[in-house]
């Protein structure tokens, strides 16, 4: 006799449940709650599918493509919440989750290409668009795009304004971030980053290569965020995000002091 096959229903419930909490949560502008309830959803997939898309228990063909379907909307969904925040990276990484699961989800990689042509990833951000209005993908998610609007014009204007906005970039030289860092070093900003080096050190984030520049972005972002979305974006205890945000709010005054405004 072959294997028992495992029933899905339940874990199907648990994490549709996880999702539609984690849309009740986003609708209501509590980014935390649906970034932890959508990852809820995705730890309960990966007990039965690893993230590399093994399955580790014997369960029917059809329930695995349900179940690797539910795992590309949650990271879709976790994609747009981040991208509301501006949290561009994050939102790539979960948004590519969802790509590489189901690269027919059309929705994913619109928001992909959101967040690329924001961080001015010329390259990938043309690439995702290339994807869209490929006649296969218009084929085969056709009811997407239409949800979407995404029609062959919206996007043929999309790729054109694109170039365009890839052309002017292209003729200024953008200082970057950790350019200024260096420059401004007379001002105190050695004894900022060593400042940094510490608490990345104890939250466990050293190793974050994409960490520095997420702070970069954090610091022009109006309003700014809160302690407990960085908790809930880097999974680290509330505490340790908000010696993040200690060093966040003494690198406001270090930019301040770039751009030629006077520290107090």
């Amino acid at each position: 006799m072959g294997e028992a096959v495992v029933n899905t229903s339940h874990l199907m419930a648990y994490v549709n449940e996880a999702k539609d909490e984690g849309n009740a949560a986003y609708k209501l502008g509590r980014l935390s709650d649906a970034l932890n309830a959508w990852q809820r959803g995705l730890d309960a997939i990966a007990q039965v599918i690893d993230p590399e898309g093994a399955v580790k228990v014997p369960i029917a063909k059809a329930d695995v493509e349900l179940v690797l379907r539910a795992r590309s909307v949650l990271h879709s969904n976790r994609g747009q919440a981040l991208m509301s925040k501006e949290f561009w990276r994050r939102a790539i990484s979960d948004l590519s989750a969802a790509v590489k699961v189901d690269n027919l989800n059309a929705k994913a990689i619109w928001r992909r290409y959101r967040c690329h042509r924001a961080l001015r990833h010329w390259a990938e951000a043309e690439t995702d668009l290339d994807q869209l209005m490929s006649p296969e993908l218009q084929q085969a998610a056709s009811p997407l795009f239409l949800e979407a609007n995404l029609t062959p014009e919206k996007l043929a204007a999309e790729k054109a304004e694109l170039q365009l906005e890839r052309d002017k970039a292209e003729k200024v030289a953008d200082e970057t971030f950790e350019d200024r860092m260096e420059d401004a070093a007379h001002k105190g900003i050695e004894q900022l980053r060593h400042r940094f080096e510490e608490v990345t050190l104890r939250t466990g984030l050293r190793n974050n290569t994409e960490l520095s520049s997420e702070l970069a972005e954090m610091l022009t972002r109006p309003g700014g965020v809160s302690a407990e979305f960085v908790a809930a974006v880097y999974q680290i205890d509330t505490e340790d995000a908000q010696i993040i945000m200690d060093w966040i709010e003494k690198a406001v005054l270090m930019r301040s002091a770039l751009s030629g405004g006077s520290l107090v």
